[in-house]
């Protein structure tokens, strides 16, 4: 009996390792690749323009909200907040702000680079752009306000002040800021390596939530992207600076540090406005000509492409490209391209006729796609 059991026991074993040898096991087919982390210093994002896009490139951007318009009220000063024609309210936060540096010299100048000078230099680059409205946080506001009262009647500061309510932030701009500065120094000379790295979170003001759009992301500007290389190279003797670049000044030191920190809202800025597009309605066309309901006062730029766009029941039709001429109240674009459609090929045909102005239920609008090439060349 002993002997059977041992037998059958030995058979099944031989009968299992027969089935695992014949067995293969599957693996699924590989869908990502192994890369290397890059930290890349940042780019400013330039739309491309109207002159270079193709037939397919004729789209509405994915970041613009078609769906908004139909809670649209067409007043630039009194819009529907779910209106992507709305000029977004921001109000800017700077949080973190730490500093790396071994160095005495570059530490105090680090160290006087706070969030409050961050801020307001950050916020006078998106005023001068007139894409949002700026809720600002800076101390002179209050002290205008109690300066009036002092001037002028108390009362009619209150009625001043209730016509012209408090904003409402749509978003709120978090910015942590990591400087670093450091000294390397080779057989023959030194080189000073200066960065500034920003984290920027897109917050909504009352739940708090961090949100995924608009996606601004991490910026980093180094000490060379702002001036050549070997102006920051410097040479010392018996451990002394002698000649190069002074880094024992405060001045030269904080002169870089501003040029950085300048670079790096630069990038930040042209990442808003591919992430935050303007946008218009067209009121009219003739020829290759349109004219839109907003210009300047909405922050439509001089030379901004422009992607047409025929709304109807909740379905988008691209029809042309076009590069804007912004007035204070209004703008002019010059169609470049139309699109090879059907719906394109209509409007293009009436609006050869003479002045075409779209229907009550045909409505035609604009949307930017990036930071026109021209104003990076004379304004930043």
């Amino acid at each position: 009996m002993k002997l059977l059991t041992t037998t059958s026991t030995l058979i099944f074993v031989m009968t299992m390792v027969g089935c695992t040898s014949s067995t293969k096991i599957k693996y699924p087919e590989q869908q990502t690749n192994l890369t290397d982390a890059q930290a890349l210093n940042s780019k400013i994002i330039v739309a491309k323009s109207a002159y270079e896009f193709e037939d397919k490139d004729i789209e509405v951007p994915g970041n613009f909200n078609v769906q908004g318009i139909n809670s649209c009220t067409f007043d630039i000063n009194n819009e529907s907040d779910d209106c992507p024609l709305k000029k977004p309210i921001i109000r800017v936060y700077f949080d973190g702000n730490n500093s790396t540096s071994q160095q005495k010299e570059e530490k105090k100048v680090l160290e006087s680079l706070n969030n409050k000078k961050l801020g307001l230099m950050f916020e006078s680059q998106l005023a001068g752009l007139n894409r949002f409205r700026i809720v600002t946080q800076d101390d002179i506001t209050a002290q205008e306000v109690a300066s009036q009262i002092k001037e002028q009647s108390a009362k009619t500061v209150a009625s001043v002040m209730k016509e012209n309510r408090t904003l409402r932030p749509d978003y709120l701009l978090k910015i942590d800021t990591i400087k670093t500065a450091d000294r390397f120094y080779a057989e023959y000379n030194g080189m000073a390596q200066y960065a500034v790295e920003l984290t920027v979170s897109v917050i909504d003001p009352f739940t708090k939530e961090k949100l995924s759009y608009p996606n601004i992301g991490k910026i980093r500007i180094d000490g060379i992207d702002v001036k050549p290389k070997h102006e920051l190279v410097y040479t010392e003797v018996n451990g002394k600076y002698y000649t190069g670049f002074d880094y024992t000044s405060p001045d030269n030191i904080n002169a870089v540090f501003s040029k950085i920190a300048s670079k790096a809202f630069d990038v930040m800025l042209s990442r808003m406005l591919t992430e935050m597009p303007v946008s218009a309605q067209v009121t009219g066309l003739r020829g290759d000509q349109i004219t839109l309901d907003r210009g300047r006062n909405a922050g439509v730029l001089t030379d901004d492409t422009f992607i047409l766009f025929k709304y109807d029941g909740g379905f988008v039709d691209p029809i042309a490209v076009a590069i804007a001429k912004p007035s204070s109240e209004s703008a002019i674009a010059t169609i470049v391209k139309w699109k090879n459609t059907d719906i394109a090929d209509d409007l293009k045909n009436k609006s050869a006729k003479g002045i075409y102005r779209p229907t009550r239920g045909e409505q035609i609008f604009a949307v930017s796609i990036g930071l026109p090439s021209s104003y990076l060349k004379t304004k930043m």
